[in-house]
């Protein structure tokens, strides 16, 4: 028994984003959330250090 298929996927040029494999812009655009996530616990943790070394120096 011989099963074929009507529609077979038609290969297509690629697109610019897929065409290179890596683009600054386009990370930020997928990564935005953990990238605003990793600045903001940064933050936290210089503002935890600048208070602990103000909070010692008395």
């Amino acid at each position: 028994m011989n099963i074929q298929q009507e529609h077979l996927p038609q290969d297509r040029p690629a697109s610019e984003r897929e065409g290179y494999g890596f683009s600054p812009v386009d990370f930020l655009e997928d990564n935005w959330v953990y990238l605003v996530g990793i600045i903001i616990v940064l933050a936290i943790f210089f503002y935890a250090r600048y208070a602990r070394r103000k909070r010692n120096e008395r």
